[in-house]
């Protein structure tokens, strides 16, 4: 057999399952009796649950949906980052193909793609299985294979497209396909199958596997991606009015380790726990050789350096501004998910055990040289007094929850009907504000039929422009405000931007206030940034550098472009 260099035929053979078709004569001389082959799997029920289980356990994946996220977070307009941090090829643009966060997320996104592919092809075949279970097991094999393949075209804008499980060369080594031949050809119809089959819930002891409602929520941001607004907003639709799910009181009941809530649509369960004897047990338990990780590492990528974490993505001057402009009906403080999201040195509650100000006093680099707030979300600091050294966390990852499908249906809403759009919009916008305890868009209305330009500084300008209640306004309201406030730092923020096509107008603005914000200068009493020392440049070079050709996405894997013959 010939040597195998593809970057997804090396990932299919590192696969638990490694149940190729090809005829391995010519690539070994003895037989090993005891190897699992496609000969010798497939026969029994439990190897069916087995095979499904390797599926979900590449969600697990730290490139997927764990602590190698950042890399994309950090090209957002919410991602800051030091000078000093790897990050800088990320936020300025100048990403190669050879880096190993790109490969790291192809290969990993890939590994789900050929196990669910194996899923798929296999389990009909199975006379073992009753026709239901059969279609049960395929459905969220099927669900799962369509969240990859979402996940490769709008991180990588192009994926190599197989359904092939043979592991043959001629069924990978295949030619690009854009985002919409993907999305029409496999992930449409993955999820128009799954929807069909997976049911509404399951019992407890199955909680995390996926269902109708991650089904019908990921086809309608599938089509909201691609513009189809009415389908879009069908979907969205069925999802709100199935009652299968409810907005939870408090934002931060999403981002702990109580687990799969009423908001919960699609989460990714992690625990932190160490198992003695498990390779890289001081870090996560998965690397790319394994098939998935129990615990996920973000929360030491995003907690402060002086409290156990390397602080390598920052909240933006913009966000943590944005975030104190959440107001709370005569009141001065801060909105329940500006606390869940960030903190600030005017954090209110103990962060890490300690109230902002003591943490300040006991060490005073926190909150300096630039460094106006830290991520709180995806961190332990509601119940540990420093972040894990382990870098092991036990937080599930939500890759769909139901605020954000309240706010794609206000977007798809006022996308197909514009102005006949704009009163729903408002009411499902407002559910979400209502929920943190802030100022309702239709309270602003009300009170001087106009909204204000939340995302305009007032710290840089004194004012906030005033608008009419327009469809134009309420969606640079919902791009601009509602978005970012609400799903920080859920890897959403990117991706947005770039099917809006609007990073360059972003970028330019965030450039204009930076400049604004160096010439007035750093101060420590100054509200409600009180930065220290110098202003940090998070928008100086992306602002020059990007172009949309080159950099909404990133580059395909160098091995993957030397070794695919059909590129």
């Amino acid at each position: 057999m010939k040597k195998i260099k593809n970057t997804i035929l090396s990932v299919i053979v590192l696969s638990v399952l490694i149940l190729s078709g090809c005829d391995h004569d010519d690539f070994l001389t003895e037989v090993n009796p005891n190897a699992i082959t496609s000969d010798t799997f497939w026969k029994t029920q439990s190897d069916a649950h087995a095979a499904l289980t390797t599926v979900y356990a590449a969600l697990q994946f730290q490139a997927v949906s764990g602590g190698q996220l950042q890399y994309e977070m950090a090209k957002s307009d919410l991602g800051g980052t030091n000078d000093w941090t790897r990050h800088y090829p990320y936020t300025e643009f100048s990403v190669s193909d050879s880096e190993t966060p790109v490969l790291q997320r192809w290969s990993e996104l890939y590994m789900g793609v050929y196990r669910a592919n194996q899923v798929i092809n296999n389990i009909p075949t199975m006379d073992v299985l009753e026709d239901d279970e059969k279609e049960l097991i395929v459905a969220q094999a099927r669900f799962l294979r369509a969240f990859f393949y979402f996940d490769l075209v709008h991180t990588f804008g192009e994926a190599v497209l197989t359904t092939a499980s043979s592991g043959k060369e001629e069924d990978v080594q295949v030619g690009l396909s854009t985002i919409k031949q993907v999305t029409d050809s496999v992930i449409v119809p993955d999820l128009i199958f799954a929807r069909t089959i997976l049911p509404n819930t399951w019992e407890d002891a199955e909680l995390g596997r996926v269902t109708w409602g991650a089904a019908t929520a990921l086809l309608g941001k599938s089509y909201l991606y691609n513009e189809d607004w009415d389908n879009a907003s069908k979907m969205f639709l069925e999802v709100i009015n199935s009652g299968l799910y409810s907005l939870v009181s408090d934002p931060l009941d999403n981002f702990n380790d109580v687990t799969f809530n009423s908001e919960s649509i699609f989460e990714v369960p992690f625990d932190g726990s160490v198992n003695a004897g498990t390779p890289n047990s001081h870090y996560v338990d998965d690397n790319q050789f394994n098939s998935g990780g129990e615990s996920t590492s973000m929360s030491r990528w995003f907690a402060p350096y002086s409290l156990g974490g390397w602080q390598v993505v920052m909240p933006t001057y913009w966000l943590h501004e944005l975030m104190t402009a959440d107001s709370i009906p005569g009141s001065t403080g801060h909105s329940s998910r500006y606390t869940a999201s960030v903190a600030g040195r005017d954090a209110e509650g103990l962060y890490y055990g300690e109230t902002a100000a003591d943490l300040k006093v006991a060490v005073p680099r926190r909150w300096t040289f630039g460094e106006s707030s830290y991520v709180k979300k995806y961190t332990n600091w509601y119940h540990l007094g420093v972040e894990s050294n382990e870098w092991r966390s036990s937080i599930n990852f939500k890759h769909i929850r139901l605020a954000d499908v309240y706010l794609m249906y206000a977007e798809a809403v006022l996308q197909k009907d514009g102005s006949a759009g704009v009163a729903t919009a408002i009411d499902y916008i407002d559910r979400v504000r209502a929920r943190a305890g802030v100022v309702l868009l239709q309270d602003y209305i009300d009170a001087n039929n106009t909204i204000p330009q939340l995302h305009i500084s007032m710290e840089l300008y004194g004012t906030r422009p005033e608008v009419a209640p327009t469809a134009d306004n309420i969606m640079t309201h919902l791009r601009m405000v509602e978005r970012p406030t609400e799903l920080c730092y859920e890897n959403l923020r990117w991706k947005d931007l770039v099917r809006w096509g609007i990073v360059a107008s972003v970028f330019d603005m965030h450039h204009k206030d930076e400049v604004a914000r160096t010439a007035l200068g750093p101060d420590p009493a100054r509200a409600p940034l009180f930065i220290e020392q110098r202003i940090r440049p998070d928008f100086v070079n992306n602002y020059a550098f990007y172009n949309s050709d080159a950099h909404d996405y990133f580059p395909i894997p160098a091995t993957e472009v030397q070794t695919n013959e059909a590129f």
